[in-house]
């Protein structure tokens, strides 16, 4: 049973698409946030008709501080209480260190880690007050095995692990769980028509699964870590990936 609503970032994207499904079908009323409002409508077309009365949207670019802080000033001037967070905004930003440029290095961070604590801070409280809470934020296999260029992007998502512990360590006492998720290579729209497929091959050939992942792959790990059947997991981070990184 749901104690409260579920608010999700970077709802419009392949992942977040993904969970969205997932946290509806599961029975969650989803606060759908993303940047890009003008794409919502076309959005909500692609999911079923049976579950947009569970979804609500709000613009929101979580590297604004301000807006974060208006968006859950809102909300709870409404008696809307959130009880779910999914940290799912992120974007990447690839060179070679020496020609990184540094507005590219920030946007990184201040979506990726910068958003994490804004939307952390803006909601958690609530939690602790009702005594329970559910925090699942998306990292990244970069984290702990990178790729060539991806320094903010690898950065930001081991801050982001750093980050879950630490705030996990914290609310934990008071029933709020915090945990992350490290996907591995994920196939969506963003990857197709940008990877040969003689690279598609040699990725999918370096996995022990034998297949790159999907989004619904990642959904159904964040659907598991808001259930009751989480409840005693807390700090951790949830590699999947399909065998391609196994840590010791």
């Amino acid at each position: 049973m749901s104690k409260g609503h579920t608010i999700l970032t970077g709802a419009l994207g392949g992942l977040g698409t993904a969970i969205t499904r997932a946290l509806c079908a599961a029975g969650h009323q989803v606060i759908a946030t993303d940047r890009r409002q003008e794409d919502y409508a076309a959005w909500l077309e692609t999911l079923p008709k049976a579950i947009h009365n569970q979804i609500t949207f709000y613009p929101l670019d979580v590297a604004k501080e301000e807006a974060v802080n208006e968006l859950a000033t809102n909300l709870a001037a409404r008696g809307v209480h959130v009880a779910y967070l999914i940290n799912n905004a992120g974007i990447q930003g690839a060179a070679k260190p020496w020609k990184m440029e540094s507005k590219t290095w920030h946007r990184v961070m201040n979506v990726n880690i910068h958003g994490t604590f804004y939307m952390t801070r803006a909601f958690s409280e609530a939690m602790v007050n009702k005594g329970f809470g559910r925090i699942v934020n998306v990292a990244s296999l970069y984290a702990y095995h990178p790729g060539a260029g991806q320094g903010p992007y690898a950065a930001a998502k081991a801050a982001i692990t750093g980050y879950t512990r630490s705030t996990a360590l914290d609310l934990a006492r008071h029933g709020v769980t915090v945990n992350d998720i490290a996907p591995g290579i994920i196939w969506h729209d963003r990857l197709k028509g940008v990877v040969p497929e003689p690279e598609f091959k040699t990725l999918t050939a370096a996995i022990p699964a034998s297949r790159v992942g999907h989004p619904d792959d990642i959904a159904a790990t964040v659907a598991f870590l808001v259930s009751d059947g989480a409840s005693y997991i807390t700090g951790q981070t949830i590699h999947v990936n399909g065998g391609l990184y196994m840590p010791g």
